[in-house]
């Protein structure tokens, strides 16, 4: 069997500006059989990537890496200059997994990894979530992958501040991206026109779409329509998050009628929808069919009443941590009735 090899720094939340002598020599050691680096949860300057980007050009059989919060501290000048450093050492390598979440990449920082974007066709994981991007830093993600067919099947932009503009750019990739599997974009400020480009711009380019997660964004009035027939388009997909949406009422029953029509169903996140409780008992119907595909529902802030809860509750009675927590349980639920009885009774 062949060797595999991961060269790891280890997270001490340290400020580093040079691998030492050891590290060095370790490095040197692996090159040849190197296929992940993990520098995460310290931090690093641009001295740093100076030198060890000369040792990344001599792993040929790279192929992930993990820098997820290694800038704690860095300046908004200094972090673009490093990722360009690190983006261009990893040109022409095969990278198959770059995760640079939770670090300040900013929108030059974005403009500084489009080199490497525009020609990593072999990409298949790219995670940029809480990077600060912005519309423009959005903008600059998109134009590198717009750069020919990416091979790319799972892309994380949550908490970025995308708003419309930057979903309507996101948007623009997906043409070159055709095996895109996963969008997890969640928590963007996406309103009715950016959210109905995304939906409409996946369900025409992306046939291979298994997972979705787009809560706390906008999913109302026309955009309810594009969502459902991006459901029932999407013949792979098994995983929707579509909670904290500002769902009205009367939309739910579009999207329950799209949901019912899954082939499978493993994860579903429908928090704080305003689902009604004969919603509830329609959706307990779509999941009694599902049960033994479901490893995650998520339920809480909507309108079920207890018996409709306790359904959910029996159902997965033998699957623990599948079913998330409702917003209260029957105990405080029966308090609750409790209290309203005492103080109906109160005369002043």
């Amino acid at each position: 069997m062949e060797q595999t090899y991961t060269f790891t720094i280890e997270s001490k939340k340290q400020n580093i500006d040079a691998l030492t002598e050891e590290q060095q020599q370790e490095y040197k050691a692996h090159a040849e059989e190197c296929e992940i680096i993990v520098l995460k949860g310290n931090s690093y300057s641009k001295q740093f990537f100076n030198q060890f980007s000369e040792f990344i050009t001599t792993s040929k059989k790279l192929q992930k890496i993990n820098a997820n919060d290694i800038f704690v501290g860095k300046g908004k000048d200094e972090i673009p200059q490093s990722l360009q450093i690190l983006g261009n050492s990893l040109i022409g390598l095969n990278i198959l997994s770059l995760d640079l979440s939770n670090n300040a990449v900013n929108p030059f920082g974005a403009e500084a990894l489009k080199p490497f974007l525009k020609q990593a066709h072999q990409l298949q994981r790219l995670f940029l979530n809480n990077c600060g991007l912005g519309i423009r830093g959005v903008t600059q993600v998109s134009e590198g992958l717009q750069e020919g067919e990416h091979n790319l099947q799972i892309l994380a932009i949550a908490r970025n501040r995308a708003e419309c503009d930057g979903a309507i750019e996101i948007s623009k990739a997906f043409p070159t991206c055709k095996k895109l599997q996963e969008l997890h974009i969640y928590q963007n400020g996406i309103k009715q026109k950016g959210m109905m480009e995304l939906l409409s711009s996946l369900n025409k380019n992306c046939s291979e779409l298994t997972t979705i997660d787009i809560r706390d964004n906008f999913v109302h009035e026309a955009t309810t329509q594009v969502l459902s027939d991006l459901i029932l388009n999407s013949t792979h997909l098994t995983a929707i998050n579509i909670s904290d949406c500002n769902i009205q009422g009367k939309q739910n029953k579009q999207i329950l009628e799209s949901l019912s029509k899954l082939v499978k169903i493993e994860r579903l996140g429908y928090n704080y929808a305003e689902l009604n409780d004969v919603q509830g008992n329609e959706l307990y119907e779509i999941i009694v069919k599902q049960v033994d595909n479901v490893s995650k529902l998520e339920l809480k802030g909507n309108e079920f009443k207890k018996a409709t809860k306790q359904k959910f509750k029996e159902l997965f009675v033998n699957k623990e941590k599948v079913l998330g927590a409702f917003d209260s349980d029957d105990e405080d639920e029966e308090e609750a009735d409790e209290l309203q009885k005492l103080f109906s009774q109160l005369v002043i």
